[in-house]
């Protein structure tokens, strides 16, 4: 199939700028760390008082406000799983978990979240199934 001239020159020109446009920025994602500020942290206790980790929620001024939960584990290759979830009132969220984890999970962040509440939960699954989970996920705060 030949193309016009002028269809040509409109798909050159559409080409080039896919190209050559600057990549988006990712809104939400997950990393080996968090950045910014531990603004609040809790245990992760499994029933019976033994501490198997902790969560903790970060706060970074970057990117319009980045909110980041990592969880922690303690029992090393004796874990069942790790994981850490994070959920915006906007209806945003993001998670990372894995039966496969055993040092930590996240961390997960979410940018743009200035002026947002947040929920947070952490949790450990210990090798015979046992779960301990902690932080905020029942309601929202840490708004800002």
């Amino acid at each position: 199939m030949r193309l016009t001239r002028p269809v040509a020159a409109v798909m050159a020109a559409i080409c080039s700028a896919v190209m050559f446009a600057a990549p988006a920025s990712a809104a939400e994602g997950i990393s080996s760390s968090c950045s910014g500020t531990v603004v609040a942290q809790a245990g992760l206790w499994l029933p019976g008082g033994n501490q198997v980790g902790r969560v903790e929620l970060w706060y970074s001024s970057a990117n319009g406000g980045t909110n980041c939960v990592i969880t922690h584990s303690y029992l090393g290759t004796k874990t069942g799983g790790i994981g850490a979830y994070l959920w915006l009132d906007d209806g945003r969220s993001n998670s990372d978990a894995s039966a496969s984890y055993n040092s930590y999970a996240g961390g997960v962040w979410i940018n743009n979240a200035s002026g947002v509440c947040v929920k947070y939960k952490g949790e450990v699954v210990s090798a015979s199934g046992a779960v301990a989970s902690g932080g905020r996920p029942g309601s929202w705060g840490n708004c800002g």
